[in-house]
């Protein structure tokens, strides 16, 4: 009897008469140049919040939560498989048996993972499915905490149960689209055959030097190269963009290429080797726009009265990957009052970042937990006094807030010398290839 994992279903869409087209320029990698594609987007408000940080934690609702109580005592299916969700249970074993899991059997899965499974970092959210043969022998379990891999126990022909942990592996192309602008960048991604989530690719890549809904043009035109993942062959999303340009009328021509150091560290760059990102901060998550600036004397659009904004709001879809700004070390990790679920991150130079109204905080970020700049902490969400799905994202330098795009887009050093030619050699390929895509016409 074969067991298969549970795959993470993402249903955005059909692709509709894809077409390959290959770019002779070994030894870059093929690209596919896509095709229109039904893509449905979920609306987001693009109101803001108030931002003080509040002394009185609020523990928001989790959404969709299930808890292992609402399925205490549930039975096995006909099929002898019983599916559950680890809810509020204070430790595996309890989530085991408010499932319907015997204490024999909860204690042997403990046993079995033990060493394959960290059982402190369990979550409310992490799934299971149990097996029991004819006889009522649990013979087979998984555990999934992650989209990404999950964990199996067997049972042998001894008798044992044995535990591994499987990775579901990504798969990942290069796609190749470009576009001409009707009505906006977001329906002229789609009309090119990507999911309109691309208008952040760009948002991060030029890092403010262009508004992508205010300057806007009919006519304008983009073009991108970019990684596309899938996880057992449902889209997953985009990795990072290797290429941007952007034709418009008020902007000019914008162009951004991604550069990955030896220490495995990537950031934007121009064509003569300019750096497109900030030198102190990352931008902290793909945005469509900002919704709400940084504003000392905002007219809060909950409270209704005059009330300082100490940050900025980058509007994206609940969900949506938030990664530190910078080195640093965690400070604050956890619910704050209207903040919602709130990180707060010391770093160096007398910074300290803070990133709002998180959907879901991280496993392990914690206070005093060092982390790394761009790596992942939570996701954006609409936690706290809040309107809509968004990250408010404040930065204090020496104990005063200050605007954090002006931060972010302080410029760093250009390249030089090896570095600078050979980024060049490798951009003269991307030009190529960005100016041999065809645009979408509609």
């Amino acid at each position: 009897m074969r067991y298969g994992g549970i795959g993470l279903t993402i249903a955005l869409g059909a692709a509709i008469g894809m077409a390959l087209l290959f770019l002779r320029s070994e030894p870059e990698p093929e690209l596919a140049v896509v095709a229109p594609s039904d893509v449905e987007v979920d609306d987001f408000a693009m109101d803001g919040e108030d931002t003080a940080f509040d002394p009185d934690p609020v523990p928001p609702p989790v959404e969709g939560e299930v808890h292992f109580e609402e399925i205490a005592g549930g039975d096995f299916e006909d099929d002898g498989t019983l599916r559950g969700q680890f809810g509020k249970a204070k430790s595996f074993r309890q989530a085991m048996l408010g499932a319907g899991l015997s204490p024999n059997e909860s204690s042997e899965l403990e046993i079995a993972l033990n060493g394959v499974l960290d059982f402190r970092r369990c979550r409310e959210t992490d799934t299971f499915v149990a097996q029991r043969d004819s006889h009522g022998r649990l013979v087979h379990f998984e555990y999934h905490a992650s989209a990404l891999e999950y964990v199996v126990a067997e049972r042998g022909d001894d008798g044992k149960l044995r535990a591994r942990k499987i990775e579901r592996p990504i798969e990942r192309r290069r796609l190749a689209a470009g576009g001409i602008i009707r009505t906006s960048l977001g329906d002229a991604v789609e009309e090119a055959g990507l999911r309109r989530g691309i208008v952040g690719l760009f948002v991060e890549a030029f890092n403010g030097r262009a508004d992508f809904h205010r300057d806007t043009r009919e006519g304008d035109t983009f073009r991108i190269i970019v990684e596309e993942e899938r996880l057992e062959g449902e889209f997953r999303g985009y990795g990072r963009a290797l290429a941007l340009e952007y034709r418009g009328r008020k902007t000019g021509l914008l162009r951004a290429f991604l550069r990955t150091t030896d220490e495995d560290e990537s950031e934007y760059y121009d064509e003569n080797g300019n750096p497109l990102s900030g030198s102190v901060l990352a931008v902290p998550c793909r945005y469509d726009m900002v919704s709400s600036p940084f504003n000392p004397r905002r007219m809060h659009p909950v409270l209704r009265r005059i009330a300082p904004h100490n940050g900025t709001d980058f509007a994206a879809p609940t969900g949506t990957p938030v990664v530190a700004a910078a080195d640093g070390v965690v400070t604050w990790s956890g619910p704050k009052g209207p903040n919602g679920n709130l990180v707060s991150i010391r770093h160096n130079n007398g910074y300290v970042t803070h990133y709002a109204h998180l959907h879901r905080i991280e496993r392990g970020i914690k206070v005093g937990v060092t982390v790394k700049r761009r790596q992942r902490i939570g996701q954006v969400g609409t936690t706290g006094r809040s309107t809509g799905p968004h990250l408010h994202f404040g930065v204090q330098k020496n104990g005063a807030f200050v605007d954090p795009m002006k931060v972010l887009n302080e410029p760093g050093p250009r390249l030089r010398g090896k570095a600078l030619s050979d980024y060049q050699a490798h951009v003269r390929k991307l030009v190529r290839q960005l100016e041999g895509i065809p645009l979408t016409k509609r």
